[in-house]
């Protein structure tokens, strides 16, 4: 890794991450800054750009992971600015650098957007047993799993080990769990039925969702609440509310009302946790999210910022910090980038207000819900509106067509079921 740094003044900003906070805050940087202005150091272990948001649709076969990924240098192919593929491994404040597996960097301001990985809550088996829904990886392991359980199972003659074999239960009732119990419906009751005539997918397949809360998406109107979960039934999945998680094992959950839910394949969406960068020195953290100023400064520090899931940004009367949602991740990588870039021109900063501009979900093919400017509205509009609004944030419009294609496919014809690995 190079470690050019002009004998002028130019200053460093290094960037931790490349998901949404981190590649939002680059983009806005090299729209303010003229690159003479600064150098820019983009750090993280993939080379791309992962659109989270879309990975349970290739789990489930509706798009292909190729799609929902943008190369990294195709976003800062147009400068000069430093692509590090390394693990963070400590951050030295004292020293103003950054030591990864492949070197250590300087920097002058530091962007912190790590990012969060799966929270299993220390539920015994959780790890072991359950499949997970974090990054690409994950989707195609999932959708090659899927494939494959349906392919053992038609080769099965007696029924109850079929039906044995093809119980699946997603825990956790939130945006992630809820998508994919949806596409998951899809995929197994409309693509692998038209495929496997000699599985009786209505009677034999069993798709549960469990949910330790008395409602799913809780950050939802619950009137978009109850809608969900109406077209969740509808769709043939079983839903669970009430129901904590005791034990995870290879036969299925232990539930905290005492009963078991036999299921040979267990999706952990339940939670998760920031996954936040090792510090040399004392920070404020509280429950694994870095502490920030109404700057989204690390509290104590002027050159650094962190935002997105790795961040505790506390707004509002009941003090309680953002959500950990991609919409929150952007907005405040803007704030962060203005910042940065008053900073080197020796300007004051501005704070950071966060307003919701609303909430979309998807519930499968033609099925959505949403809340738009204080409008709960739900229907095929609402799902058409949910893909042109996620198309829209895609950096390549070749991205974009490819999606589109896969989507308009999708809705004429079974999904593909080809294995990739």
């Amino acid at each position: 890794m190079s470690q050019r740094k002009p004998a002028s003044v130019r200053p460093r900003v290094v960037i931790l991450g490349t998901g949404f906070g981190g590649v939002h805050t680059y983009s806005r940087l090299r729209n303010i800054l003229n690159p003479q202005e600064a150098d820019i150091v983009l750090i993280d272990r993939n080379n791309y750009f992962l659109f989270t948001p879309m990975l349970h649709e290739v789990a489930t076969g509706g798009l292909n992971r190729q799609h929902i990924i943008e190369p990294t240098r195709r976003i800062i192919r147009r400068s000069a600015d430093d692509l590090l593929i390394a693990e963070v491994k400590m951050i030295n404040l004292d020293k103003k650098t950054v030591r990864t597996s492949k070197g250590t960097i300087p920097y002058d301001y530091l962007v912190i957007a790590t990012g969060a990985t799966t929270n299993f809550f220390g539920v015994p088996g959780a790890q072991k047993y359950s499949c997970v829904l974090k990054n690409l990886g994950d989707a195609v392991r999932l959708r090659d799993h899927f494939i494959d359980t349906f392919e053992k199972a038609s080769r099965i003659n007696n029924r109850a080990d079929r039906q044995r074999m093809l119980s699946f239960a997603v825990v956790g009732g939130g945006a992630t769990g809820v998508e994919l119990a949806a596409e998951m419906a899809d995929f197994f009751y409309k693509t692998f039925a038209a495929y496997y005539k000699n599985i009786y997918c209505a009677e034999e397949v069993r798709l549960c969702l469990v949910n330790r809360g008395a409602e799913l998406i809780g950050q939802f109107h619950p009137a978009l609440r109850a809608k969900a979960l109406e077209i969740l039934k509808e769709k043939g999945v079983e839903v669970r509310l009430n129901s904590g998680v005791e034990e995870v094992t290879k036969d299925g959950l232990k539930l905290s009302e005492g009963g078991f839910l036999p299921a040979q394949t267990v999706v952990w969406t339940a939670g998760v946790t920031p996954n936040t960068p090792q510090f040399k020195s004392k920070i404020e953290i509280e429950r694994g999210r870095i502490k920030v100023d109404d700057f989204l400064r690390v509290k104590g520090r002027k050159d650094i910022f962190a935002l997105g899931d790795v961040a505790q940004f506390v707004q509002g009367k009941d003090a309680r910090p953002l959500p950990m949602l991609a919409q929150v991740a952007t907005k405040e990588a803007r704030v962060a980038a203005r910042n940065i870039a008053r900073s080197i021109r020796g300007k004051a900063p501005k704070s950071f207000l966060y307003h919701s501009k609303g909430e979309l979900l998807s519930l499968g093919q033609w099925r959505a819900i949403g809340n738009i400017f204080g409008m709960n509205l739900s229907g095929p509009h609402i799902w058409w509106l949910w893909r042109t609004v996620y198309l829209l944030k895609f950096n390549s419009w070749v991205k974009r067509v490819k999606i589109a294609i896969d989507w308009t496919v999708n809705a004429f014809a079974p999904r593909d079921i080809a294995k990739t690995e």
